[in-house]
């Protein structure tokens, strides 16, 4: 198994085992594992372990045989964490467990009360993670729950430069992220297309986000220099030739944008990217200059042609400001992805149209199209609780695209109606990125039985050609994981 060299401490956390809960396939590189690798990967033989869906996924962990093992995971993915659990509470009876992440963030107790933990990190890890290797105990740590024992919010890095650059040496198939086709629409990259987080922190107040739980409302940045280093070695160490931004907001502030695409275009090498911006702080003359530096793609959260509720959403941006952000991404040449809402509040038959009206007039390159979901630690949770309008409460699944699971104005019909009929319009424009002759021939070239069934499946169930594509995609991410990148073959840096 690889590893990482390690000084011979005296603690009883000697091997440290980090797992990946996810339940797609290798679609978003674990930056958050990664990270928290590289604080500990001095003190502890830290190893990441990205299990599949398979009964046998974890034999290697509990080959590993680790003293401590920490898992992180969202709300969708509770019940894939769940399983993991229980699997290793009784095969490693002995190692000690930790939970982190959004999900046991936003709902410590009650993730203590499902799992039965050892312990859990509540918001940044860090630091605390640091400290429970560093010590062999929880006591007393910021930002460690335990019921019964006084919590402390967590320390969190001030300076982001601080944090150690992610660990990627600490996984071994790191190189199965490093896979065919990337994550920019339209685009193929043969090496992926891996996550960078360049901050952290949002000041905006979307009642439907809970991030601010994770991270805070204040923004903090890391240095140009520190990204531009990143950047450089995902380049030249595994020959990557395109990066997302996983930033809340990349474009706040504007002037750290400005000089970090400066930095970029002096670098030896090109490199392609896409990230998240928003569309008050976005205008034609920074976009030209995101483009000169590689940016192809922007995701711009529309989520509705309503002024109305946009407002019940607390999104603060105006139709106006979308429609201006769409225009200059088209100056620019640059690729825009609107992302729309079904189900908010206020929302009825007439701002239906109103999204639709605005869809014609942005003309987005591509849209997605999400059922809005009350996740635990957001204010829409709350509101959904108190007004009953949730549903469903399992969360299992693949959350946003999966199914609607709160009735407001609408029947969880109606919802799948609108959402079908949002793709529909723009069913030609998201093919569209399919059927550029480079990205073409490639999927003509990885096609397999699987694939096509996959699709087949997706489409049967529910009738929407996106959803269909989407497993289509992954069941190709599937095989170059499993066939061509696995191990050593794709996860060695280059020599």
């Amino acid at each position: 198994m690889a590893g990482n060299p390690v000084k011979t401490i005296m603690n009883p956390f000697q091997r440290v085992a980090l797992i990946n809960v996810r339940i797609e396939s290798r679609q978003r590189i674990p930056i958050g594992l990664l990270t928290l690798a590289a604080c500990i990967k001095d003190m502890a033989r830290t190893v990441i372990f990205d299990p599949d869906l398979d009964e046998n996924s974890l034999a290697d962990v509990i080959a590993f045989n680790p003293d401590l093992i920490g898992m992180g995971f969202m709300t969708q993915t509770r019940f894939r964490a769940k399983q993991i659990y229980d699997s290793l509470r009784i095969k490693l009876p002995e190692a000690k467990i930790i939970l982190g992440g959004v999900g046991s963030t936003v709902e410590p107790e009650k993730t203590f009360d499902l799992f039965k933990p050892d312990a859990i990190v509540v918001g940044e890890g860090e630091k605390a993670l640091r400290r429970i290797v560093q010590s062999g105990a929880w006591d007393n740590v910021p930002g460690v729950y335990r019921p019964g024992y006084q919590f402390q919010p967590a320390e969190i890095h001030e300076n982001l430069d601080d944090i150690p650059l992610p660990a990627y040496e600490c996984m071994p198939d790191i190189g199965s992220y490093f896979c065919p086709p990337g994550g920019i629409r339209g685009k193929w990259f043969r090496r992926g297309t891996p996550m960078i987080m360049s901050g952290r922190g949002c000041p905006y107040r979307c009642t439907f986000c809970s991030s601010c739980l994770m991270f805070g409302r204040k923004v903090r940045r890391r240095s140009v220099f520190s990204v531009i280093q990143e950047v450089r070695h995902l380049h030249d160490a595994f020959a990557v030739d395109s990066v997302y931004f996983f930033d809340d907001t990349f474009n706040v502030p504007r002037q750290w944008v400005v000089d970090f695409c400066d930095a970029l275009r002096k670098e030896p090498y090109h490199m392609t990217w896409g990230c998240q911006v928003r569309v008050n702080l976005f205008d034609v003359e920074l976009g030209k200059l995101m483009r000169r530096s590689g940016c192809v793609q922007v995701d711009i959260g529309v989520e509705s042609g309503s002024p109305k509720v946009l407002k019940a959403i607390h999104k603060d941006e105006t139709v106006e400001q979308i429609e201006s952000a769409f225009a200059a991404c088209h100056q620019a040449k640059i690729a825009a992805m609107g992302t729309f809402l079904v189900g908010c509040p206020e929302e009825t038959i007439e701002d239906v149209q109103l999204t639709k009206d605005l869809i014609r007039r942005i003309k987005p390159s591509f849209a997605e199209f999400f059922y809005l979901i009350p996740y635990p630690g957001s204010e829409l949770y709350q509101q959904a609780i108190e007004k009953g309008w949730l549903v469903d409460h399992s969360y299992e699944g693949r959350g946003m695209v999966d199914r609607p699971v709160m009735k407001i104005n609408f029947s969880l019909e109606e919802q799948a109606l609108i959402r079908r009929e949002y793709f529909k319009m723009m069913a030609f424009q998201n093919i569209k990125g399919y059927l550029a002759p480079d990205v073409l021939v490639e999927i003509l070239c990885s096609l397999r039985p699987l694939m096509i069934l996959a699709f087949i499946r997706e489409f049967v169930r529910t009738g929407n050609i996106r959803d269909a594509m989407q497993a289509f995609v992954h069941a190709l991410r599937r095989h170059y994981a499993r066939n061509c990148y696995h191990g050593v073959h794709g996860g060695t840096e280059k020599s």
